[in-house]
């Protein structure tokens, strides 16, 4: 059996950890298996690809619709990395994440 250990997540560095680091920017605990933490760094990779061709968008100005995609899956990935931590994450890091607006309990997410 995959047992559950706490982790600390960063999201806007795209770490996991399982000792806090502070200073690291802001810190979400939460309380997953091996499996589970791998699962959000695929999330992590998928995000990053998303935002590294949304980039290559840039050399061409008008292909909006193309840029919409990757921006759309941008968007998707990142909060699908927030519900999971969400889900995984201690009552102190569900109620940081609500007091922060980035999910409300009632829908999900905003």
């Amino acid at each position: 059996m995959n047992e559950k250990q706490i982790y600390y997540v960063t999201v806007d560095k795209e770490d996991i950890r399982t000792m806090s680091v502070p200073d690291s920017g802001i810190e979400f605990e939460i309380e997953a298996s091996t499996d589970e933490v791998e699962e959000i760094r695929d999330l992590f990779k998928k995000k990053k690809s998303h935002a590294v061709k949304a980039v290559e968008y840039l050399a061409k100005p008008f292909d909006e619709f193309s840029v919409d995609d990757e921006r759309y899956g941008y968007d998707a990935h990142l909060m699908e990395i927030y519900r999971r931590i969400y889900l995984l994450g201690t009552d102190d890091t569900k109620q940081k994440m609500r007091e922060m607006g980035i999910i409300n309990e009632t829908h999900g997410n905003n």
